[in-house]
């Protein structure tokens, strides 16, 4: 019997040339026959990258960090198991249809029924990935294994830092590993979903002179748009508490990028357009200026993220507040990544307005006059429940007071699903250590006069600090010469005592 040879393959060079992996790739998307694969290529470049920085704990909104020698990692193993099924989905998906159908087919016999020879065959094809359809193959294949192991793993009784450790060793080597679909690889944009859609944007990039100076701003508002697409990811209305916990994973990858857009803006552009002959002074100035106010706000934003929206959101067992926590925690990040990108079109187009490009565009303004607007209506709230209690704790009559107690919850409800999210950082804590102290209140407590007279004493103080947090918001200067009307709060305050 005679064994045929194989001709050992070509080991890939640790220096082939970026641009013509770029090219292939380009060849296999263009000739793919698949539903939506602008979307899912996209969506795959997400997880990938979402996965390497989630393992970097300083991208987690973990609040006791020098403890994490004792912390249990199983929610955070949870996030890593359906992250990684969802990139096999993603796989399939991008597949050739017959080589998917074949897919569960070849795992049973590579792991059941192959020789030694012909597993180490399997070996030597995913170092190769002459292709990229070899690679995306190779990607689900091994994301394949990891999500059965990451199963097991969940199901242990201890879930320690080392073993979180050693996964992010394994899974960050096979994405770096990953020839044509390594998310870190080609650092830029890719063409087939890195795009600006809106007309009047492209117009304006084009406008822009010199050309060098057209190539930063360029790349400056598609990473802009390209972290608010991130946010797509982000799903608010899920109802199950672990699928909720999955959005982490995105919030990690965002901080990650924010980071580097801060220090982007901080440093490296505005030396780069200072390096260019030709750029205006007066545009130089106004683009330094906002980049210095975009950045800080930013910093702010994401602090006050990972500080109270998003704290310790893994272990969370409350699907109301991490719901809202993410909610408020997209609503936030969008919001700056809008206002920067019109914020930064109206230097070159100064009659450009939001929503000329995003139609759900909430200004600087906008807010602030909400915002006002909602901090007077909590004042007015607590202010009727001050007078019922003035009212009805003579008389020994407490549903009345337990009435208003509930009237209050229910604004708060209101209050931290639309206007909570323009509060400013420093005001943050005050907020949330009296929505906590309410939503831990028992209206039953109103009888046991100790705890009655603390609770009047909070209610009262808050009052005061609400009267101080309107007179700042008056003091804003965009709502200078805008005075404050109460004919819509008088109308929504009506609602809530209905």
């Amino acid at each position: 019997m005679s064994v045929k040879a194989h001709a050992p393959s070509s080991p890939r060079p640790l220096d082939e040339p970026l641009p013509s992996l770029i090219q292939e790739r380009n060849r296999w998307f263009f000739s793919l026959e698949a539903d939506r694969k602008e979307e899912r290529l996209f969506e795959l470049e997400v997880m990938l990258k979402g996965l390497d920085r989630f393992f970097n704990l300083q991208n987690q909104p973990i609040l006791e960090r020098e403890a994490i020698v004792n912390r249990d990692f199983k929610n955070e193993l949870r996030i890593l198991r359906d992250a990684v099924f969802r990139v096999v989905v993603l796989c399939r998906s991008l597949l050739p249809l017959e080589e998917a159908r074949a897919l569960h087919f070849k795992n049973y016999v590579e792991t059941r029924l192959l020789s030694d020879f012909q597993r180490a065959q399997n070996i030597e094809r995913a170092l190769r990935q002459n292709t990229p359809e070899e690679s995306l193959y190779v990607l689900c294949y091994s994301f394949t294994n990891f999500h059965e192991l990451l199963g097991k793993l969940v199901d242990l009784n201890q879930h320690p830092y080392s073993l979180f450790y050693h996964v992010e060793q394994m899974l960050s080597r096979e994405i770096a590993g990953n020839r044509y679909f390594n998310p870190f690889r080609a650092a830029g944009f890719a063409p087939h979903y890195d795009v600006i859609r809106s007309a009047r944007l492209s117009r304006l990039i084009r406008q822009i002179q010199p050309l060098e100076a057209k190539k930063h701003f360029s790349l400056l508002f598609l990473l802009l748009y390209k972290l608010l697409k991130y946010l797509h990811f982000v799903e608010t209305e899920r109802l199950d508490l672990e699928r909720l916990k999955n959005s982490l994973l995105i919030f990690a990858l965002v901080n990650s990028e924010s980071q580097l857009l801060i220090d982007l803006l901080e440093r490296d552009l505005p030396a780069q357009l200072q390096r260019i002959p030709g750029f205006p002074s007066e545009t130089y100035r106004a683009t330094h200026d906002l980049f210095d106010a975009t950045a800080y706000q930013l910093g702010l934003e994401i602090k006050k993220i990972f500080e109270l929206e998003l704290r310790d959101a893994a272990a969370s067992t409350d699907l109301h507040h991490l719901r809202a926590g993410v909610t408020r925690s997209k609503g936030l990040l969008a919001t700056i990544f809008q206002q920067s990108i019109v914020a930064l079109a109206q230097v070159f187009d100064p009659d450009l307005t939001g929503r000329d490009l995003f139609p759900d565009f909430v200004s600087r303004l906008e807010q602030s006059i909400r915002l006002r607007r909602d901090v007077w209506l909590f004042h007015k709230v607590l202010e009727n429940l001050e007078q019922i209690i003035a009212d009805s704790e003579p008389k020994g009559e407490s549903i009345a007071i337990m009435e208003a107690t509930k009237t209050l919850r229910n604004f708060i409800f209101y209050y931290q699903n639309i206007s909570f999210q323009f509060v400013r950082c420093y005001d943050r804590d005050d907020f949330q250590e009296f929505f906590d102290y309410l939503d831990a209140f028992n209206l039953a407590d109103v009888e046991v006069p100790f705890v009655f007279q603390e609770f009047k004493r909070r209610i009262h103080s808050f009052k005061l600090f609400l009267e101080t947090t309107l007179s700042n918001i008056n003091n804003r200067a965009e709502l200078q010469n805008i005075p404050f009307g109460t004919e819509e709060g008088e109308r929504i305050f009506a609602q809530f005592l209905q």
